[in-house]
């Protein structure tokens, strides 16, 4: 990507790189250490203040402390260095997480309040905490790193992680949109995140200096999280319109911060909550808009359900809370660790928008689905018990459990049992084509192959299929033997024997893409063919080697005889019959050997033999016959076959038609030969075959029919009969004929 700059240079490589590069570093260093030590300025009381599952406030020590724990702690107070007395009375609503949770203006304005007289006392000389033990006098301390504990690290890593991915994305693809996009996404999710740590992880209270104004920021990082979101969909795969969605979205966020600031309306739950709800929607709207517009690219809808996936992973617990919320309603869950889901949806981009491994999600797809879902009903189910019945958060769970695993697991199995079976046919339902193809004869290849692109054609309805030879011009790729490539966008199916190698495009007539399971398939498939070929190969062979045994001692052994009789035989009819039956059985031997003989060749045979008969029997002879192209041969059975069909047909003229002249005529044509005898004999009266007339002409049309031919008999335009046999030349079909 060049995207050239004054002086020649580019934004992608050379010095600009580093110098972002070496920016994007010392972004991410200073918020590391900025909210590192904003957690650390806090001093410590050796004990941090939660509130109790039954109402109370517990103080657990961070260190060595006596005692460990403090429980009903009702009061802490301390006397400042100016003699002035000052007392907090300490309440679930005060230490709680974030101010976020309570719901109206007033109320967080009054934890504010409290946390800005908690921060003058814990900076006392000493302080003393009544609890229902008594009172207990502490010493405030500088805190230490290791009295951060998890709700610190988890969220900052989390943050940082985040961050440092947009941030590596935007350093080697600044002019991409989809990477400012991830950028800003990624910022507001990180700033968010790092504001949650440090005031999420408190041991009692935080710097008051500014801390209202992080909470907005905060809320203001949240919405440019939804936004970056909604306008990378907004603008890909595909654009769906203009620059204003953007700038709208903008606007909503500082409509928002301004009604906090101005205290526009009584809650956060009007101010905040609810747009970021709707914002969320919005985003579902963007994601269908784009997947109607993607309709007809596999791989683009490749990228739209790994985006849907991570939207409904990372975005779901914070929905629903959400959406709790902007009723008014108290969602208590812990932001540190609750939050952390949604950098699934930073961590999952890369693929779409480094565009690496999109065809690896089609594999694990559905199953993801279904996991996921199974997980939120829980959560889900939890929730609704909570709220709505007066239970506790235990039995509460307990219930879901037990819910979840009665109704939803035994669903979730028959789901994936269909699912998995797929719209496409299974190995067993096409082992009746794969028998066909390993039992049909490799002499015939043209058909063979037909039948090998229809076996790929149902396995997988590709939108196309070309045959793929390392030096085929229509490859749209570096040749490979077998595997997916573009992406999985075509699959290579290798060659097999007498079986072409062919190349698939987007399966399903184009609705997806070819993902590993396929490449698994295809390669069984495969498998399953080249075994067959080979079996029926060696059958085949040990069935020539058999035949030839056969020929060659009716050769050497009865031929030898017959020719021994034709030449010894002082009778010239004695000499014909058995020159008759040594051509016979030359023909057998010939059959029995199984080779294809050149068309030019057998032709040639059969006008030497025809013309020959036909003199000695005083008829005048017309030999028409059409040259065959010089590199089309015969079947061996094909030619038995038809040299028995000529003889007889000539022999019928000899002995019954008391004609003067015989016309043969040959012609090929499309695949086909025909054989047409006439004469200007008598003719018949009847032109179908009857019994009456003996054998000859029944054993000329089932000949015919064992090739998948067609017989005709009739009046000739010479006056006598008319014989026309034609079949088919399965083995010279063309490739084009057969696509």
């Amino acid at each position: 990507m060049g995207f050239q700059i004054a002086g020649g240079a580019t934004l992608i490589v050379g010095p600009n790189r580093t110098w972002r590069l070496a920016l994007a570093s010392v972004l991410l260093a200073l918020c590391a250490v900025g909210s590192l030590y904003r957690a650390l300025s806090e001093p410590s009381l050796g004990w941090r203040f939660t509130a109790g599952s039954n109402g109370e406030v517990v103080a657990q020590a961070t260190e060595s402390a006596s005692p460990p724990r403090l429980r009903g702690v009702a009061r802490i107070s301390a006397t400042t260095s100016s003699a002035e007395k000052m007392a907090v009375d300490l309440t679930p609503q005060i230490v709680i997480e974030s101010a976020g949770i309570h719901n109206d203006y007033e109320t967080q304005d009054a934890f504010f309040a409290a946390q800005q007289q908690l921060w003058r006392i814990v900076h006392s000389p000493a302080v003393e905490i009544e609890h229902e033990g008594g009172i207990t006098t502490a010493t405030p301390h500088a805190r230490g790193i290791d009295e951060l504990g998890p709700r610190f690290w988890f969220p900052w890593v989390v943050a940082l992680l985040s961050l440092s991915v947009g941030l590596a994305i935007w350093v080697y693809r600044p002019a991409s949109s989809a990477s400012w996009c991830y950028l800003v996404a990624s910022a507001g999710y990180a700033f968010g995140m790092l504001c949650t740590s440090t005031w999420g992880a408190r041991l009692l209270t935080q710097p008051p200096q500014g801390w209202p104004e992080l909470h907005v920021a905060s809320h203001i990082g949240s919405f440019m999280t939804q936004a970056g979101l909604c306008t990378l969909l907004w603008l890909h795969p595909r654009r769906l319109g203009g620059n204003w969605m953007p700038w709208a979205l903008v606007v909503v966020a500082l409509v928002s911060a301004a009604a906090e600031v101005g205290r526009w309306v009584p809650t956060i739950s009007i101010a905040f909550r609810m747009p970021i709800v709707l914002m969320a929607l919005l985003l579902w709207v963007i994601l269908l808009m784009q997947w109607r517009a993607c309709r007809d690219d596999a791989g683009q809808r490749a990228q739209l359900k790994w985006f849907a996936l991570l939207l409904v992973m990372g975005l779901s617990t914070t929905f629903i809370a959400y959406a709790f919320g902007a009723t008014g309603r108290v969602v208590d869950v812990p932001q540190n660790y609750g939050l952390g889901t949604v950098a699934l949806i930073f961590l999952g981009l890369v693929p779409m928008v480094t565009r690496v491994g999109i065809f690896q999600l089609e594999a694990w797809w559905p199953r993801a689905w279904l996991w996921f879902l199974g997980g939120m009903l829980v959560i889900a189910l939890d929730l609704a018990l909570i709220v709505t019945l007066d239970i506790g958060s235990e039995n509460a769970i307990a219930l879901s459990l037990a819910v979840a695993g009665w109704l939803y697991f035994p669903l979730r199995q028959l789901v994936w049992r269909r699912m998995s079976q797929g719209a496409l046919p299974g190995t067993r339902d096409v082992l009746p084509q794969i028998l066909e193809i390993v039992t049909h004869g490799q002499s015939e290849r043209a058909v063979l192959n037909q039948k090998w692109r229809q076996l790929w054609d149902t396995l997988f309805q590709p939108s196309r299929m070309i045959a793929a030879g390392a030096g085929s011009p229509a490859l749209t790729h570096e040749p490979i033997a077998q595997g997916i490539a573009e992406e999985g966008r075509v699959l290579v199916v290798p060659a097999c024997g007498p079986l072409e190698m062919l190349q698939l495009e987007l399966p399903e007539r184009g609705a997806r893409l070819f993902n590993p399971a396929d490449l698994r398939r295809a390669t069984e498939i495969s498998g399953l063919v080249k075994q067959g070929l080979e079996s029926n190969e060696a059958f085949d062979r040990g069935a020539r080697q058999e035949r030839q045994r056969i020929a060659s001692d009716l050769h050497d052994d009865l031929g030898a005889k017959l020719l021994t009789i034709a030449q010894a035989s002082g009778s010239d009819r004695v000499a014909g019959m058995a020159r008759q039956a040594l051509d016979e059985m030359r023909l057998s031997v010939r059959g029995l050997t199984g080779d294809a003989a050149l068309a030019a060749n057998v032709f040639a045979d059969w006008r030497a033999e025809a013309v020959t008969r036909l003199a000695a029997a005083g008829l005048q002879v017309q030999w028409q016959a059409d040259d065959p192209p010089a590199d089309l041969t015969l079947p061996a059975r094909t030619h038995v076959q038809l040299t028995r069909v000529l003889r007889e047909a000539v022999s019928n003229v000899i002995r019954h038609s008391a004609a003067t002249t015989c016309r043969v005529r040959i012609a090929c044509d499309g695949g086909r030969i025909q054989l047409e005898v006439s004469d200007d004999g008598h003719g018949i009266g009847d032109t179908k075959p009857k019994g009456d007339h003996g054998n000859g002409l029944p054993g000329i049309e089932r000949r015919i029919r064992l090739l998948d031919g067609s017989f005709a008999l009739g009046r000739a335009d010479m006056g006598g009969v008319m014989l026309r046999a034609e079949v088919p030349l399965a083995s010279q079909i063309s490739k084009d004929a057969i696509q």
